[in-house]
């Protein structure tokens, strides 16, 4: 006669009963973003930027894993916008707004846990931190979170700013370093537009024969992609007094951030 099978222990069915347990335990298995890092510290990028994008899908609010996914996109692309089809100004296939999109969620979510992060990276965002683009980035987030000499590390001696009209080519505005004020006009000659000095953390700007007033340095967004992406960027605002006769520059806002002048 066969011999009968051993019947199964009524011991840990008993126990599970009583927990009020009705399935085997099983482990839970690593969430997408731990995985990614894990393909991330064996140098496999591409699984890793996949698994960073099925994060962000189950979770947009997770900051690890936008921080994750521009580290990616940088390590995935850096080089490529060196070549002569790369189509700088359509941000949406652009690695490097991209990348800075993700940082800019990632310290919109949280600053505070993010930002030393950022900070601290060597190795994924180092081509990203090599490139304009972050540093003019990484001083509208200095204004955001209003680091300390903030008016300093944005405005120096001398720095340059877009002001954007609806339907005309953008100006260039300079603050210049004999405090002058400078615009660039259309035939690329500059002609003195106004007087300008440092006042609290922003500055005063008298703009031809205008009263002056006090402008403030914020901490703007620049949307792209319709909408559904944004990138920070520094914004020069005018706050009261006077308003000028005529809509121009001295309406603000100035701009200062990580797009090209090419693009506008």
């Amino acid at each position: 006669m066969p011999t009968p099978l051993p019947k199964p222990s009524r011991g840990p069915l008993l126990l599970m009963l009583c927990l009020g347990i009705t399935q085997p335990v099983l482990a839970k298995a690593p969430e997408a973003n731990a995985q990614g890092f894990a393909a991330y510290g064996k140098g496999d990028y591409k699984k890793a930027h996949a698994l960073f994008e099925k994060a962000l899908k189950q979770d947009p609010s997770n900051v690890y894993a936008r921080l994750n996914r521009a580290r990616t996109t940088t390590l995935l692309n850096q080089g490529k916008e060196d070549a002569a089809d790369f189509d700088y100004c359509t941000f949406e296939s652009n690695w490097i707004y991209l990348a800075l999109a993700d940082l800019s969620k990632a310290v919109e979510l949280d600053a505070k846990a993010i930002l030393p992060k950022i900070d601290e990276d060597t190795q994924g965002l180092k081509a990203l931190k090599a490139l304009d683009e972050y540093k003019k980035w990484r001083q509208a987030i200095s204004v955001l979170v209003e680091e300390k000499g903030i008016r300093q590390k944005v405005l120096g001696t001398t720095s340059d700013w877009w002001f954007l009209r609806p339907g005309e080519l953008p100006k260039n505005i300079t603050l210049a370093a004999d405090k002058r004020v400078m615009e660039t006009l259309q035939d690329m000659t500059e002609q003195p537009a106004g007087r300008w000095r440092p006042l609290g953390s922003g500055v005063e700007i008298t703009a031809g024969k205008e009263p002056a007033r006090p402008w403030k340095l914020e901490a703007g967004k620049y949307p792209f992609d319709q909408g559904r992406s944004f990138y920070f960027e520094v914004q020069l605002l005018p706050g009261e007094g006077p308003q000028p006769e005529e809509y121009g520059w001295s309406t603000g806002p100035l701009r200062l951030g990580p797009l090209s002048g090419d693009c506008l």
